[in-house]
C-alpha cells in the first residue's frame, strides 16, 4: 500500500506533529507501507525532520488559491502512473480543497480528508480559511471516500455546516509513549535552569501567545491560589510568552510576578513536562489538545478547561474548568495543589495509565491502516464493478 499525505505546510502545529508520529509510527510498525509527504507551502521544522528521518517530503511553496492547482495537479498525475494507486490523506481545509480535488482530477478516488478543528467554520480568522471550509462542505460529498476526524466536537462543527456525516469518522491523536514518559534526569536538568527547589511544587502551561490559549485566564488563576500554597511556582513554556505585552500587563497586576517563570517554544517538551508537578491548559477552544496527552504521558496531573474533547480526554471531572473562568480554574488548581506528594503521584501514573489505554500512538496508527485498506478495497471492488 502507498500513502501520499497532503498537507497546507510543515511548520511546528498540531496537525504537523500527528502527521510527524503517525508517519513515523507507520514506518516503524509496517515498513511495507511506502509513505510520502507533500507541502503546499514550505518544508518547515516538521519537514526537515521527517526528510532527516529518510521520508520523502516535497514542498512546493504555493500561495493557496486555485492558482494552485495548476501545481499540483501534475504532480499527483504523476505519482498516479503506477499500478497501485496511493490512498490520497489531506491534512487542513485548504489541502483537503486543493489535494482532494487535484486527486480526483488525476483519476484517483482513493481520497481521505482530515479534519482537526473544532470551531465553527465562521469563526476561523482567515477568509480564504472560511472559504476551503464552507467549499469543502459541499464537496464532501463527491470527493473524499472518508473523512478523519480528530475529535467528536471537530465532527460537530464540521456536520453543522454542512459536511457529510455518514462519511465521517473519530480516530482521536495519537502519543508516542516511548518519548513523552518521566525523566529524572530532565526534570532535574530544566528544573536547575528554573531555579525551581525540589520541595517547590512547579504548575506549568505550555503553549504559543494566542488569544485562544488565554494565558491571561491562568495568570488570573494562578494569582488566586498563590497565597495558600506559598512554595508553588507557575511556569509559562511556548513562543511569544516572554515578549508578548498582554501576558507582561497580566503579571503586573498580580503582584506576584516574582513566583512566574516565562521560557520561549522548547524542542524539548518532554523534558519540560518532566520538570512540572502539575500541567494546566486555559484554552478558550481546542479540538483534541496534543499538549494535554503529552503531559498525561509524562505521569502529570493534568488540568484544563471544558473544551472540545479535552474532558474525554482527561477522564476525570474534578480536573476540567469552565473555560475563560479564572475562578473555576483556579479551583481545580487549589486541589490538587492540596494534594500529598503521592497523591499527585498516584493521580500522574493514573493519567499515563489512561493513555496508554486509549490515545497510544502505536493504536492510532493502526486505526488509520484500517482506513486506508477500507478505502483501497471499496476502490477495488467499484472497479471490479465497473
Amino acid at each position: 500500500m502507498k500513502i501520499v499525505h497532503v498537507i497546507t505546510g510543515l511548520d511546528q502545529g498540531g496537525a504537523e506533529a500527528m502527521l510527524e508520529k503517525l508517519v513515523l509510527t507507520g514506518r516503524r510498525m509496517n515498513p511495507e507501507v511506502e509513505q510520502r509527504v507533500i507541502s503546499l507551502r514550505q518544508s518547515g521544522a516538521v519537514g526537515a525532520r521527517l526528510m532527516r528521518a529518510g521520508i520523502a517530503v516535497e514542498s512546493l511553496d504555493l500561495k493557496l488559491s486555485l492558482r494552485s492547482f495548476r501545481r499540483l495537479a501534475p504532480l499527483l498525475r504523476r505519482l498516479y502512473q503506477e499500478p497501485e494507486l496511493p490512498v490520497v490523506q489531506t491534512w487542513l481545509w485548504h489541502a483537503d480543497l486543493l489535494g482532494g480535488v487535484c486527486a480526483r482530477i488525476a483519476g484517483n478516488p482513493r481520497v481521505v480528508w482530515n479534519l482537526r478543528n473544532s470551531m465553527p467554520a465562521h469563526a476561523a480568522t482567515k477568509r480564504m480559511s472560511r472559504l476551503a471550509a464552507r467549499v469543502c462542505a459541499v464537496l464532501s460529498s463527491r470527493v473524499p471516500r472518508l473523512i478523519i476526524c480528530n475529535s467528536q466536537a471537530a465532527l460537530r462543527a464540521h456536520v453543522a455546516i454542512g459536511y457529510r456525516a455518514d462519511r465521517c469518522l473519530v480516530i482521536p491523536n495519537g502519543f508516542d509513549l516511548r518519548t513523552f514518559a518521566p525523566s529524572a534526569g530532565a526534570r532535574d536538568e530544566v528544573r536547575a535552569r528554573w531555579g525551581a527547589l525540589p520541595e517547590q511544587p512547579v504548575v506549568g502551561m505550555v503553549a504559543r501567545v494566542d488569544p485562544l490559549k488565554d494565558h491571561q485566564t491562568f495568570i488570573a488563576a494562578a494569582a488566586r491560589v498563590a497565597p495558600a500554597a506559598p512554595l508553588a511556582r507557575f511556569v509559562l513554556v511556548g513562543e511569544g510568552v516572554t515578549r508578548d505585552e498582554a501576558i507582561r500587563h497580566a503579571l503586573e497586576r498580580t503582584t506576584m510576578s516574582g513566583r512566574f517563570i516565562l521560557e520561549e517554544r522548547s524542542e524539548r517538551v518532554a523534558d519540560v513536562m518532566s520538570a512540572l508537578d502539575i500541567f494546566c491548559l486555559a484554552s478558550r477552544s481546542e479540538g483534541f489538545p496534543n499538549v494535554v496527552g503529552e503531559a498525561m504521558a509524562c505521569a502529570l496531573p493534568t488540568i484544563g478547561s471544558d473544551v472540545g474533547d479535552l474532558r474525554y480526554i482527561v477522564g476525570d471531572d474534578r480536573l476540567v474548568a469552565t473555560a475563560a473562568d479564572a475562578a473555576s480554574l483556579a479551583d481545580r488548581l487549589a486541589y490538587v495543589l492540596a494534594l500529598s506528594v503521592e497523591e499527585r503521584r498516584a493521580l500522574g501514573s493514573t493519567m499515563r495509565q489512561r493513555i496508554e489505554s486509549e490515545f497510544d500512538i502505536e493504536r492510532v496508527w493502526r486505526s488509520y491502516l484500517e482506513v486506508y485498506g477500507s478505502v483501497a478495497d471499496v476502490d477495488r471492488a467499484l472497479q471490479r464493478l465497473s
